[in-house]
């Protein structure tokens, strides 16, 4: 596989954590989901490739719309859970390789989506990628879980990590993509944007996994792990409704074409 360093060292950041990742990460939207293959103009004959698809969590809700599914995932163990889910049905493929180096045929896709995944990516590369993979016409989407930062538990859930992981960069990744990254990107026609609703009621558990299945949080081990499950017990029992807490979350996405 042809890799550069920084591809790699992205590539290799969710080692170990695959089995939490598939469990606690959330889906998308239905509503987004059609959104999407409305404004791809996607029919039966649509062929997805899903860029840094990590265990499959966009790329098995695509393929239950009925797309044909490619799956490009570099990580072996995130691979792992999606060649397993790739077993199960004909609609979903999978290819070992990174965004800006898949090995998939020229002109041959039809939508190239990349969920919670574009911000590891080299921008330039990626876009190159899939101006030669897809048919004419063909377009981008890239899509984000967000937690909605104005809420007070989103507030006092980064606050926990601040206090104990010195390396936290903010939640989620799209912190790190400007509006004139996605303009960049998406020349020269630009794109189009859309916010989804997609809070998640959680338990105790998937609260945690939620939080621990992220590549900053603390393993097992170190010293700020405890006091992590600590603060973040006491931030569930603040805020909870029953036995479950509201975990406020918008799903955000940018479709475009990268041919001109």
């Amino acid at each position: 596989m042809n890799m550069s360093a920084a591809a790699y060292e992205n590539s290799t950041r969710f080692t170990g954590l695959a089995g939490m990742y598939d469990r606690f990460r959330p889906g998308y939207p239905d509503a987004c989901l059609q959104w999407l293959a409305d404004r791809a103009g996607l029919t039966g004959s649509a062929v997805v490739a899903d860029m840094g698809a990590g265990t499959g969590k966009l790329s098995e809700e695509l393929v239950l719309t009925g797309l044909r599914t490619v799956a490009v995932e570099p990580n072996p163990d995130m691979y792992s859970v999606l060649q397993r889910k790739s077993e199960m049905t004909s609609l979903l493929t999978t290819v070992q390789a990174t965004a800006e180096d898949t090995r998939l045929e020229d002109s041959s896709i039809t939508l190239v989506t990349a969920g919670q995944s574009f911000h590891w990516f080299d921008p330039e590369a990626f876009r190159e990628e899939c101006a030669r993979i897809l048919q004419p016409g063909g377009k981008v989407a890239l899509l984000w879980n967000s937690r909605r930062r104005e809420t007070a538990l989103v507030q006092a859930n980064a606050a926990v990590f601040e206090r104990h992981v010195p390396y936290f960069p903010g939640f989620s990744g799209d912190h790190r993509v400007s509006a004139d990254d996605f303009a960049d990107f998406f020349r020269p026609a630009g794109y189009e944007y859309r916010e989804f609703e997609h809070d998640q009621m959680l338990t105790w558990d998937e609260f945690l996994g939620r939080n621990l299945s992220a590549t900053y949080a603390p393993r097992e081990g170190d010293a700020s792990y405890q006091p992590v499950v600590e603060e973040l017990r006491a931030l569930f029992e603040e805020h909870r409704e029953s036995d479950l807490i509201r975990f406020p979350l918008v799903t955000r996405v940018f479709v475009g074409g990268v041919q001109g």
